[in-house]
């Protein structure tokens, strides 16, 4: 179930536009509220493939395999996504060298209105970081550029990079 509001289809054109620009030309993804508009433009989108998978892991290893051929490649999931992969992620930045972009929900902040999402939210980001990605926070329209320019650090260093995205960046301001 969506939790997009009007500007919720806006806001996913807009990062959809970055990632091509970028060069994306896959997207591996799994549910979550805040991302389901980003996720169903992507999948309508005939630039990039896209593949639904069922655990993050998962996701983490096609985008690596697409990297492998040379094509950049993005990860869409909640910031819980990015917890229960950090063994791939830091094995593609330590061991594999492989560059790829994880767009995650930032759950747990502020704006999530679910205590189960809480610890996510206060742990995410620093596990990320001790694992040795490099990580950045998208608060919103603002900060669209980093969705490009992730994408080129993640090729420049060899290794994932995570945007964390609040749900004012995802979906656009409240209604």
């Amino acid at each position: 179930m969506s939790e997009a509001g009007p500007n919720g289809a806006d806001r996913a054109r807009r990062i959809v536009e970055r990632l091509r620009a970028a060069g994306v030309e896959l997207a591996a993804s799994l549910p979550d509220s805040w991302l389901s508009p980003l996720i169903d433009r992507v999948a309508a989108d005939e630039h990039i493939r896209h593949v639904r998978v069922s655990r993050e892991d998962d996701a983490v290893a096609i985008a690596g395999g697409a990297a492998l051929l040379g094509k950049r490649s993005v990860v869409l999931c909640q910031n819980a996504g990015v917890l229960l992969a950090t063994n791939v992620l830091a094995a593609f930045a330590y061991h594999h060298q492989l560059p790829l972009l994880v767009v995650a929900a930032a759950r747990g902040g502020a704006e999530d209105g679910f205590y189960y999402q809480m610890y996510k939210g206060q742990v995410s980001t620093g596990v990320a970081t001790a694992a040795g990605l490099s990580v950045h926070h998208v608060t919103g329209p603002q900060d669209d550029w980093l969705f490009e320019r992730a994408v080129e650090q993640a090729w420049l260093q060899r290794r994932p990079v995570v945007l964390m995205c609040s749900r004012t960046a995802l979906l656009g301001a409240a209604a």
